[in-house]
């Protein structure tokens, strides 16, 4: 008899993922139904797609699996900040406001933590199954330990903030987790990088890439000695602590203090002096954990931040590192259903072979799509090669095709495909999009050639199937792909490989024996602000709006009407 369950995330992001007998079966976010961006709440469409994929119905499933385990946190942490504030060298008015910061942060744990979170756990029990509940730090540490298929590694934890913690350590070791340490939520280095990205006047939990894209236009911050002392590492506690009492550090995304103090650097300034110290405080402690070199797994939003996973992958102490694809909290699915399956089996889940785990693209669904539509299209011989003789010729082509990708990254199934040779690409692209970037768009590479392209694969081969990371460009790459190589020649590829992507391999293959380039721009199929696309009907009114000339849609070749 299988065993069948449903994990769910709830915060940002909220996701369900249908995990039988261990497999994870499909993973799918919200938004990418719902289609607002980044939704909060019972993930009912997502639940119902789910089960639609795994040919189930509710009553198969055995349990819903939650983060948001009732726990009864140390609140000593909080009463040593305090403490440390009331002793700090600074104004009465920057004391009070500090202090008020923190006690904020400290009644807003309190209310998630006893009245939203279960509010939410009972809205999933009057869906009619079991739950069962599990901190929300753990959860994320389980993705990514358990997607690794690792059996021996060190497991780190960093985000925002989930429930009363913002930072978890584990050892794990034949299937079993082995808790080491806990970040408080007034430590977060997620709020530290958020303070800052809202700051610089974008939006937080949103626009932190836009701050690691800047940070590499400045190679010498002169406002790093402020804010580097915003956030240290405590490496006898093994974890990371941030210094309200020295002013500028507050665990929110609002500090007037924060404001004030960069009016007088330049965003470039300030965006480099912050991924300095990220950087630095993190990899210190990371390099603390372990004499000797060790497999490294990571999830949490903190590690979304691409640059920061290639200084970890440099750490003398890291054999390998491991970046859970979906490191948000949509991730947090995944890792509850792979907890409770732990916890009513004593079985390892079984790794997943690709985040290809959403609904995919039907033939039917896309002709009444397009009919409706009034759209011209045709059905080519070989789609791949239509695709690919497109892309040569210097069009852009958007792919919508198979089952969609899990996790933030557009993965050649959602995407937007260009040549990579065309330095341009990135304004009149992004204009096109109604985007402002900072970085280049993302490279898709065949697997193949990846190493005449990329510096040090060795460490971080699968994080590299996934954009979770950056690397260090050749000299070959940064002439072949100026569209997709930064000011810094990094790049965060996509490499592409016939096991786990044969469709999109096959238009890179066929695009390389056209033009001899490896690599071609892979950014996601959406419009700015949206999530990625999700069904056919949503691909069509993206497309239009986007005005782009071409879209590969399941077996169909689409374009704008003549005119357009």
């Amino acid at each position: 008899m299988s065993l069948n369950i449903i994990g769910i995330a709830f915060t940002a992001d909220a996701t369900a993922a249908l995990v039988s007998d261990g497999v994870l079966v499909a993973a799918i976010g919200e938004e990418r139904l719902n289609r607002e961006k980044l939704w909060k709440g019972v993930p009912r469409k997502a639940i119902d797609k789910v089960l639609e994929i795994g040919g189930l119905k509710l009553s198969e499933i055995d349990f819903f699996a939650v983060h948001g385990a009732p726990t009864s946190p140390d609140k000593t942490a909080f009463e040593a900040a305090f403490q440390r504030i009331r002793e700090a060298d600074i104004s009465e008015a920057l004391r009070e406001h500090q202090l008020q910061q923190i006690q904020q942060r400290l009644d807003h744990e309190t209310f998630v933590c006893e009245e939203r979170t279960p509010a939410i756990i009972r809205e999933l029990e009057s869906l009619g199954r079991p739950v069962i509940t599990f901190p929300h730090h753990e959860a994320h540490a389980a993705s990514a330990y358990y997607a690794s298929g690792w059996d021996d590694c060190i497991t780190v934890t960093a985000d925002g903030w989930g429930e009363d913690a913002s930072g978890t350590i584990w050892s794990c070791s034949n299937g079993k987790m082995e808790h080491i340490s806990t970040t408080p939520t007034i430590d977060s280095l997620g709020y530290f990088y958020g303070a800052i990205t809202k700051s610089l006047g974008f939006i937080p939990h949103r626009h932190e890439g836009k701050v690691l894209g800047l940070a590499a236009y400045c190679s010498d911050p002169k406002s790093y000695g402020e804010i580097g002392n915003m956030v240290s590492a405590d490496v006898e506690g093994a974890k990371f602590v941030g210094h309200a009492e020295n002013g500028l550090f507050a665990p929110t995304y609002d500090s007037p203090p924060l404001v004030d103090f960069i009016q007088n650097y330049s965003r470039e300034d300030v965006s480099a002096a912050a991924q300095k110290r990220l950087e630095e405080v993190v990899c210190e402690l990371i390099s603390s954990l372990s004499n000797t070199p060790k497999r490294f797994a990571l999830a949490g939003g903190i590690f979304a931040n691409v640059k920061l996973n290639q200084r970890i992958t440099e750490l003398d102490n890291v054999s390998d590192v491991y970046v859970f694809p979906c490191m948000g909290d949509g991730g947090l699915a995944v890792g509850t259903a792979w907890l409770a399956y732990v916890e009513k089996t004593g079985k390892n889940p079984v790794p997943p072979k690709s985040m290809l785990l959403g609904m995919t693209i039907e033939d039917d669904e896309v002709v009444a799509a397009l009919e409706k539509s009034g759209l011209p299209y045709e059905r080519p011989e070989n789609l791949a090669h239509s695709v690919a003789d497109l892309l040569a010729d210097g069009s852009v082509v958007v792919r919508c095709n198979g089952a969609m990708e899990y996790g933030p990254r557009s993965l050649g199934n959602r995407s937007i495909l260009y040549k990579a040779n065309d330095p341009s690409a990135n304004e009149w692209l992004n204009d096109r999009l109604k985007r402002s970037e900072f970085m280049p768009f993302a490279p898709a590479t065949l697997i193949e050639d990846a190493p005449e392209l990329y510096h040090n694969l060795d460490k971080a081969r699968v994080p590299a199937n996934y954009m979770t990371m950056t690397f260090d460009c050749t000299e070959k790459m940064c002439q072949d792909a100026p569209a997709a190589v930064h000011i810094d020649k990094t790049a965060r590829p996509q490499l592409v490989s016939k096991e786990l992507y044969p469709e999109f391999h096959e238009i890179l293959e066929h695009y390389k024996s056209l033009t001899g380039f490896s690599s071609v721009v892979n950014t996601s199929f959406n419009m700015h602000e949206e999530p990625i696309v999700g069904d056919a009907s949503d691909a069509i009114r993206a497309f239009v709006a986007s005005g782009l000339p071409y879209m590969a849609l399941g077996d169909y070749l689409v374009r704008q009407p003549d005119g357009v």
